[in-house]
């Protein structure tokens, strides 16, 4: 997951993006800088298109003492991207096959488009005094911290992720995190029943939350929950599941959703195939279950985040599992 993205001033500092026009890459919608998601009066249909060629912008780590036992089996998988307040750009990622199992990790880089960023070293790991997951058997301990999804409200920055349960850390320059710590429960859960991969965009007044559910009977869709102020959560929603993007539970992966000129793109991973499908709808609340009337495009990559940064679309692919590349993204006008 994209699981990022946007930048808006900060009390006392100004954060480096600036939005402008792109003819290529379409137009500057914000979808995760927090602010309202507000529709153009005539919609625009667009397909999005990898162009040019890859970069790569990190590489696998030596951890150490955390090191997995198999390193062709110690993965870079979902991730997610922040400025943060130092114009810097934040790298953070879930690291798997790992001796804990799962950790994030972090990088630091000065540009979009040069590598490789400065490696940052663990970021966070699961601690059992926030309730997050954490399991020993036969005297081997598996932690798992998953997903950093990160977006920016009022000042303050967000990272949201999993570990038995959506979870809130909070920042006030981009790059230290603290976990939250809600009055009512004492701790950073948001909610329990939101499995893993979440993403975050916000509609209006209303949060929309997707994450990916893999149950034990097989099945595996994109599921959504709304809140108004991040703490009271609607009931659970599929919004999209089965159709070419495959049928089994890890075939609706990393969901990513960008709004743009009156539709929603949602980005749905499949490590079944490990392509993307990417579906567009003017309802952000569904994408079509066993339906692929909404299916746009095809891509072939693996847990894709979506960055727009001074009037260009960027793309990450996990490629190899041993680093993180990133490409251009254009949004082409249908018929055109």
């Amino acid at each position: 997951m994209m699981r990022t993205l946007w930048q808006t001033l900060l009390l006392w500092c100004v954060a480096s993006t600036t939005l402008g026009q792109g003819i290529d890459d379409g137009p500057t919608l914000d979808p995760n800088a927090g602010q309202a998601v507000v529709a153009p009066q005539e919609a625009v249909a667009r397909t999005p298109a990898i162009a040019g060629p890859w970069w790569r912008i990190c590489e696998m780590p030596d951890l150490g003492d955390l090191n997995g036992p198999e390193p062709r089996r110690q993965h870079i998988v979902d991730h997610g991207f922040i400025q943060a307040c130092n114009g810097k750009w934040q790298l953070w990622a879930c690291m798997r096959g790992t001796a804990v199992s799962r950790l994030l990790y972090g990088w630091e880089g000065d540009s979009l488009e040069a590598g490789p960023w400065t490696p940052r070293g663990v970021v966070a790991r699961a601690e059992a005094k926030y309730g997050e997951q954490i399991r020993v058997a036969d005297g081997k301990r598996a932690e798992t911290m998953q997903a950093p999804f990160f977006m920016q409200l009022d000042g303050i920055y967000h990272c949201f992720y999993n570990s038995a349960g959506i979870r809130l850390m909070t920042s006030e320059n981009g790059i230290d995190y603290q976990r939250a710590a809600f009055k009512d429960t004492g701790t950073n859960l948001l909610y329990p029943d939101g499995g893993r991969d979440v993403m975050v965009l916000k509609i209006g007044d209303t949060f929309y939350s997707y994450s990916t559910i893999s149950t034990r009977d097989g099945r595996g869709y994109v599921n959504l929950k709304t809140s108004q102020d991040l703490r009271h959560w609607s009931r659970s929603k599929a919004v999209c599941e089965g159709g070419r993007g495959g049928v089994g539970p890890v075939t609706s992966e990393s969901p990513f959703v960008v709004a743009l000129d009156g539709y929603y793109y949602l980005f749905r991973a499949s490590s079944m195939t490990f392509k993307t499908y990417v579906y567009r709808s003017k309802d952000p609340a569904y994408f079509g279950i066993d339906d692929d009337r909404f299916l746009v495009a095809t891509l072939p990559i693996k847990a894709p985040e979506i960055i727009h940064n001074d009037g260009k679309w960027y793309i990450s692919d996990l490629a190899d599992f041993q680093g993180v590349n990133l490409a251009r993204l254009h949004w082409t006008i249908d018929g055109q």
